[in-house]
């Protein structure tokens, strides 16, 4: 009979990936307030789905899961952020807000 402190059973106490709360049109802002852009899709850890990103990255990309952030049509390329980039998701509705732990300037760029 398994115990509770078994190396394998769950971790009922761990909180699910802040990118699980996640989904496309939320905003999305950097560690210093910046915005960023909108969410045009999310992608969960361990996904099969590749991002437009270099081999090495797009692998850990797709780890860690992404998003695909909408920078609108002044930007020329759009970004990503990995998994372990979303800080938190704060409000509701309209007002929700995903905050990462990184500045903007350190996403990696959508290549074509």
């Amino acid at each position: 009979m398994p115990t509770a402190d078994a190396p394998d059973a769950p971790d009922a106490t761990q909180d699910p990936p802040a990118i699980a709360q996640v989904s496309p049109g939320m905003e999305v802002q950097d560690a210093t307030g910046v915005p960023v852009g909108l969410v045009g899709a999310v992608q969960q850890p361990n996904t099969e789905v590749r991002p437009e990103l270099p081999a090495g990255p797009a692998e850990l990309f797709m780890a860690t899961g992404y998003l695909l952030i909408d920078r609108g049509e002044q930007f020329e390329n759009n970004v990503y952020a990995s998994g372990e980039q979303v800080d938190h998701v704060s409000g509701t509705g309209d007002g929700t807000l995903v905050t990462l732990n990184v500045s903007w300037d350190e996403l990696d760029r959508a290549v074509d």
